[in-house]
């Protein structure tokens, strides 16, 4: 903060400042009296996204540039959203998937359609009203990239969003219960589910991280407890985030890393949403492409925090289709249920296995 004081204090009247800053700074909320400070004291001309790569291998902080301009006359900011620039998190050239001759730079084409920012023929670079920016409460170009063109629903379908389905009472949600001492890990039977431990729709149980039955009661004491047909979502880790997976009985008993996100569909409802058919729709291709727009950096760590919420699910409008798409999904997922079941039923009759 004491830095961007003192770079501010330097500028004439008119002039302009050039600074990279951690991403964190552009969305945190505890970061945001420095955003409340910068438009005191200036114009925010640009927010220009730096691919995470830009200062890899030699640091892994994902950062933007931001240009200033003294005085306060905020009407638009200029945007860009590059995906890469060059090289790879090892700081090897890194060449296009679908042109392998060609070496993976955006920055070029930022530069040059910077001439040109309102032409709607630019890939990376846009122009944003800054009342957009202060209603959302933070300064992300991919957001409101992705917020430029408005997203269209599949045929027969009409979008709903998660914040619309928890006002309306159709879901609950809790963050996971936290992280027991690494110290704890191993030495027990209670499962300690991580942000890696949500594959394949299911809990993947690493007895590696198993913990005592005492940790886990002090962890989980007056929080809330899965049932059979609960969701889990990733909103914090890498690449896993929008990875969901459903509780069987046998999860009742776990320990969830607060990097998991619990939700509990009510039924029945208004809308004939089961858990299953949630499942369905998180995983769907309408959904996912909607997550990495949202999912913000905190200096290193990718995080969705809260804005979960505003993901659009596209609801079929014949409920016919509902039960049918639910229906399906509960029979790929109760004949799993039924071979975890039977797996377990040889561990007991054959000794302990190691499955």
């Amino acid at each position: 903060m004491l830095f961007i004081e003192r770079c501010l204090d330097m500028l004439n009247d008119g002039g302009m400042l050039a600074i990279v800053l951690p991403e964190t700074v552009f969305h945190g909320s505890t970061k945001r009296y420095i955003r409340d400070y910068i438009c005191r004291r200036a114009t925010v001309v640009a927010v220009i996204e730096l691919p995470h790569n830009t200062f890899r291998p030699h640091c892994n902080a994902k950062t933007c540039l931001l240009v200033l301009r003294s005085g306060t006359t905020q009407s638009e900011v200029l945007m860009a959203a590059p995906t890469e620039m060059g090289h790879d998190h090892k700081g090897e050239t890194l060449y296009r998937l679908d042109a392998p001759d060609e070496i993976w730079d955006d920055l070029p084409r930022v530069i040059a359609e910077l001439d040109e920012p309102d032409s709607a023929n630019n890939e990376f670079v846009f122009v944003a009203d800054w009342q957009l920016l202060s209603e959302a409460g933070h300064w992300m170009p991919r957001y409101f990239q992705a917020r430029q063109q408005p997203l269209a629903a599949p045929e027969g379908r009409y979008w709903l969003s998660m914040q619309d389905l928890l006002d309306e009472g159709v879901i609950e949600v809790w963050p996971g219960h936290g992280s027991p001492a690494s110290r704890y890990k191993g030495q027990g039977d209670v499962p300690y589910v991580r942000v890696a431990d949500i594959v394949n729709w299911e809990i993947y149980r690493n007895p590696t991280s198993a913990i005592p039955e005492d940790i886990y009661r002090e962890l989980t004491r007056g929080k809330h407890q899965l049932v059979e047909g609960d969701i889990l979502f990733v909103k914090r880790g890498s690449y896993r985030i929008g990875s969901v997976a459903m509780a069987s009985q046998r999860d009742a008993k776990v320990v969830l890393t607060s990097e998991i996100l619990t939700i509990r569909v009510t039924e029945p409802n208004d809308y004939g949403i089961t858990p299953f058919y949630l499942l369905a729709l998180l995983s769907s291709s309408p959904v996912q492409g909607q997550i990495e727009p949202l999912v913000f950096v905190d200096t290193t760590l990718p995080n969705i925090s809260n804005r979960w919420r505003e993901l659009q699910i596209p609801v079929h409008r014949n409920t016919a289709e509902i039960a049918a798409m639910s229906s399906r999904v509960e029979t790929a997922i109760i004949h799993k249920w039924d071979a975890h079941r039977e797996i377990q039923t040889l561990r007991a009759s054959l000794g302990r296995l190691v499955t």
